[in-house]
């Protein structure tokens, strides 16, 4: 990393009186906003820890991840502690979001070496030294997560009739969505909620498609928990026809 970069973007920050809020709708990231002013005020006076999920689907990143990771790195830069979130216990479901048909199935060997690969690429963007980031992987809670248990912990926060109206899952009404990929919502909800009882994270952090599977975090959260929480989504990086680019979609770069 440029620290002189770091060090001039910090110095800007300071002598224009911008918040890394104002940075981020300026150059048009933002996409939504769970409590806005809630969050402008949070960037602006509180230095916070927030987190951005990636689930290993592929043995790379691409150039659509390119805009969460300048959002990460922005954070980071004004101060913010990110965590970066690597889904060896979703990437076994796969999220349904935006997809007209189930993901293929993918092996705990494949996600391994996909997360591999993706610790090595974020290292260029994301300053891990000293403890200024975080890395985690949601299979070391997921995956030994009992059934049971999970349904009495947060089962009662979830509602079905909420669930099936969420956008992500509306590509997958003529083809048909399997209660298998329906937990994803809850898996996901289920990392913010631990990240906030582990770290202190309190934001998510996402692509735009991302939008209901986040608030169900957020909405975990201030249930279970009686505690502030929140989520940004950035905009996607499309393709020509208007499909976001996706590690598995064909043409990704």
């Amino acid at each position: 990393m440029n620290y002189n970069i770091v060090y001039n973007y910090k110095i800007s920050l300071l002598e224009g009186n911008m918040s890394v809020f104002d940075v981020l709708k300026e150059r048009g990231y933002i996409a939504q906003m769970s409590h806005e002013e809630e969050i402008k005020e949070l960037l602006e006076k509180e230095k916070i820890t927030f987190y951005i999920g990636f689930d290993p689907t592929a043995d790379s990143l691409h150039v659509g991840h390119f805009i969460a990771m300048m959002v990460m790195a922005h954070m980071q830069r004004a101060g913010h502690h990110p965590i970066c979130l690597f889904g060896g216990g979703t990437g076994m479901v796969g999220d349904p979001s935006g997809k007209d048909q189930m993901r293929k199935m993918l092996t705990p060997e494949f996600i391994a070496h996909n997360i591999e690969c993706f610790k090595k690429q974020m290292s260029h963007f994301i300053d891990f030294s000293d403890g200024k980031a975080t890395m985690v992987n949601n299979a070391d809670w997921l995956l030994s997560l009992n059934y049971v248990n999970l349904l009495r912990e947060v089962g009662t926060c979830f509602s079905v009739n909420r669930m099936l109206t969420a956008e992500c899952f509306k590509k997958r009404w003529e083809k048909g969505l399997t209660f298998f990929e329906f937990n994803y919502m809850i898996m996901q909800a289920y990392d913010f909620y631990t990240l906030n009882q582990k770290y202190g994270c309190i934001m998510e952090l996402g692509g735009d498609d991302q939008w209901s599977n986040m608030i169900a975090g957020v909405e975990l959260i201030r249930r279970k928990l009686n505690k502030p929480a929140f989520c940004m989504t950035n905009c996607l990086l499309t393709t020509s026809t208007g499909e976001k680019m996706g590690k598995t979609v064909g043409g990704a770069l």
